[in-house]
């Protein structure tokens, strides 16, 4: 139980039950990738504290994301943008009806 006053582990859950941060996803997104705050993540989704959501498509739409805005023209980032979206998001979204994606899904698309 050491672990709970190490490190973002005791800054995350400090700014979380002191309201310094708001309890969503969107605020957890904002916080460095990492399996800390995944852990956090799925023990507040585990007991109802925050929604269910798609943590592969969400995943995969962060990487989407990074992936085009490091592209070096704008005439790459768009392009890599309408195929991303288009293509490989909407067909992965279409596959899964309505259902999780799997690791496996996600790897494929990256």
């Amino acid at each position: 139980m050491s672990w709970l006053s190490k490190g973002i582990v005791s800054t995350v859950l400090s700014d979380l039950g002191s309201g310094r941060r708001p309890l969503t996803h969107k605020a957890l997104d904002e916080l460095p990738e990492g399996k800390v705050v995944e852990h956090i993540r799925s023990v507040l989704v585990a007991t109802s504290t925050l929604p269910q959501r798609d943590e592969q498509m969400v995943r995969l739409e962060r990487h989407v994301k990074n992936l085009v805005a490091s592209h070096a023209t704008t005439e790459g980032r768009r392009i890599l943008h309408r195929y991303a979206t288009w293509h490989l998001l909407r067909r992965l979204r279409r596959r899964s009806r309505g259902k999780e994606i799997t690791y496996y899904q996600l790897q494929v698309a990256r």
